[in-house]
């Protein structure tokens, strides 16, 4: 059963989430470094993506230099 909310109650929502100073998290996107690191990064990624598609499995990027990489919030 899917409930229905009306417009107006969610700009009261969002009027009372603005005026508590909220902010609504829209996306997050990795955090802006120099071209030389990201570079390093994709380098690495595409090395796993080829060497995971020669044997016919899904790419593990978790484990390696995508770790420190640092989500911040976009609106």
């Amino acid at each position: 059963m899917k409930a229905r909310v009306s417009m107006a109650t969610l700009k009261r929502l969002e009027g009372l989430e603005q005026a508590r100073g909220q902010r609504k998290v829209v996306a997050l996107f990795p955090k802006l470094m120099p071209v030389d690191e990201w570079g390093v990064i994709a380098a690495s990624m595409q090395a796993e993506l080829k060497a995971n598609i020669k044997k016919d499995c899904p790419p593990q990027y978790d484990k390696g230099d995508l770790s420190h990489l640092v989500l911040v919030a976009g609106d």
